[in-house]
């Protein structure tokens, strides 16, 4: 037996010990009053937000990762054959990150190598522009939720009365 089950159960001590009382969280919040509503219903905001935005980007990237096996077998035998019309044509009508870097490449086609690397390196740098779109607010929404949530923490609240 512990020493808190003793005195519990000593009859001599005259006290009577309290009880646990348990505290719902929304009557937490509530007890909170207006100011800790206010917090909470921001932080809620904030968790819909960052929600929104990382389910967004998942299946922004995920669309934009899928890969057509024929797509570049295509493109090659139509710049082997001299079709560079057909082969601008077959990626204007492909909608992936991969199309639109290839077809940079095939419209700089007889020009020197190193504009057809800065035009694919300017490209996949607007590539990468359109899939991190919105990852600095939710960059700015994890580090501000909690600071927003110490706001509601006032050692006042927690003691006992």
């Amino acid at each position: 037996m512990s020493i808190f089950q003793d005195l519990a159960q000593d009859p001599e001590m005259g006290e009577v010990l309290s009880e646990e009382k348990t505290l719902s969280v929304i009557d937490l919040v509530i007890s909170g009053g207006m100011g800790s509503i206010i917090i909470i219903g921001v932080l809620f905001i904030l968790l819909f937000v960052a929600c929104y935005i990382y389910f967004e980007r998942l299946f922004a990237i995920k669309a934009a990762s899928k890969i057509d096996k024929n797509f570049m077998n295509q493109i090659r035998d139509y710049v082997t054959g001299g079709k560079l019309d057909a082969a601008k044509m077959l990626c204007a009508q492909t909608d992936s990150p991969v199309a639109r870097l290839t077809e940079k490449g095939v419209s700089r086609i007889g020009k020197p190598l190193d504009d057809i690397n800065t035009a694919i390196e300017n490209a996949g740098t607007l590539e990468v522009y359109k899939l991190e779109k919105n990852v600095s607010v939710l960059a700015t929404v994890a580090g501000a939720a909690p600071m927003i949530g110490f706001l509601g923490t006032n050692g006042d609240q927690w003691r006992p009365s």
